[in-house]
């Protein structure tokens, strides 16, 4: 018993050393888990996926289990920053690393490459990883227009030439059914929005207009590879856009989650028309909050630009207003240079949430290219 309570203390110390205190694979705070056979602290949502590499990773509860000296001194003589030195001796710039919030199948997947196949020891890798090449092509399964259907569908990604195309027929002699600029792809997971564990959002710029296509494949390292493979692209595209941008300057311009997406209600530019439900999806890099008919969507009803307070913008609760039943909801107006827009939420956690997400935005300064995004929405207003 003594022993056993020293070998706890121990490890409840280890894991409170600054190497430590964050779990290896995904960042969270205080890990509770362990890997003894990597030498590495792990949160319990990550340890799940440790269970299921079992032939390379064990783990333990540090609080619960029982763990005796030879465990213990191997997990003092490794430990995360050790394991970092190893696992992610050379992970890409352009390689995303998931966070606790990040959905299951990126958490995974990040896992098993560093663990299970190796990818970022620095080693060479013979064929070399799929996403590194340049250049990827393979099948998703993409919804259509039809029923909302998903349908298979070829993908091509050229670095080379910073396109991704599709083709409505696996044929691609018969030309691409859309050809897309990697300068305006942004692309996230969205498993719940989608209803696939391995749902994938691809957004891009057409003709002033914001399309989405929505995506999945049933291998979930197959659709992790293809998220970084456009990463990759888009890094490319950017190291040439902005060649004296530095790589974690960069980084974060790649891709990125929206702030925040759910159901409100709008009226008509006159706020007499009826209230209609939208999904709204507010974007906080390209300062854009944007409306669909529905979340599925491929093109968006309409947007707003989202400046700054200096240049005339404001957001605030408004008081309650009768939307569409006769029913009473509690909503958000935000006030643009030309415009008052009054958005209706059904509960009033829902109507916090987004006007704290505008001030978030709003609060930011903006960037030169930001004029010309908001020259253009106006422009089309």
């Amino acid at each position: 018993m003594a022993n056993k309570d020293r070998n706890k203390t121990i490890l409840l110390e280890l894991g409170k050393l600054p190497e430590n205190n964050q779990c290896a694979d995904c960042g969270a705070p205080d890990p509770d888990w362990a890997s003894y056979k990597l030498g590495v602290f792990v949160c319990l949502n990550c340890s799940g996926v440790h269970r299921n590499l079992s032939n390379i990773s064990r783990v333990k509860s540090i609080r619960l289990d029982f763990w005796d000296d030879e465990l213990v001194k191997f997990m003092k003589t490794n430990g995360n920053a050790r394991g970092r030195a190893v696992y992610e001796k050379a992970v890409p710039a352009f390689y995303y690393r998931p966070q606790q919030e990040d959905c299951a199948v990126l958490r995974e997947q990040w896992i098993r490459a560093k663990y299970e196949r190796m990818e970022f020891t620095g080693e060479t890798k013979y064929p070399p990883l799929a996403y590194t090449t340049g250049f990827y092509e393979g099948i998703l399964w993409k919804k259509g227009k039809e029923k909302g259907q998903f349908q298979r569908r070829k993908f091509v990604l050229s670095e080379k030439e910073f396109t991704l195309a599709y083709y409505n027929k696996e044929d691609p002699s018969k030309g691409p059914k859309a050809l897309i600029s990697i300068k305006d792809v942004n692309v996230t997971f969205q498993p719940e929005k989608i209803g696939h564990a391995h749902g994938l959002q691809i957004t891009y710029q057409e003709d002033s207009h914001t399309r989405s296509l929505f995506v999945y494949h049933e291998s979930g390292e197959e659709i992790v590879n293809w998220f970084n493979a456009i990463r990759a692209a888009r890094f490319a595209y950017l190291k040439t856009a902005y060649p004296t941008g530095s790589d974690k300057e960069l980084r974060t311009r790649i891709t990125r989650n929206y702030l925040k997406e759910g159901y409100m209600e709008k009226t008509g530019p006159m706020q007499k028309e009826t209230f209609k439900k939208r999904w709204f999806i507010l974007d906080s890099q390209d300062r854009k909050l944007l409306y669909f008919k529905s979340q599925l969507d491929a093109e968006e009803l309409g947007v707003v630009f989202i400046g700054t307070e200096t240049n005339g913008y404001s957001v605030s609760e408004c008081i309650p207003k009768r939307t569409r039943g006769n029913r009473w909801r509690c909503g958000v107006t935000v006030e643009t240079p030309d415009r008052q827009f009054v958005f209706m939420c059904e509960q009033e956690r829902e109507q916090r949430e987004w006007v704290e997400a505008l001030r978030q935005v709003i609060s930011k300064p903006m960037q030169p290219q930001d004029y010309t995004t908001e020259a253009n929405i106006r422009g089309k207003s």
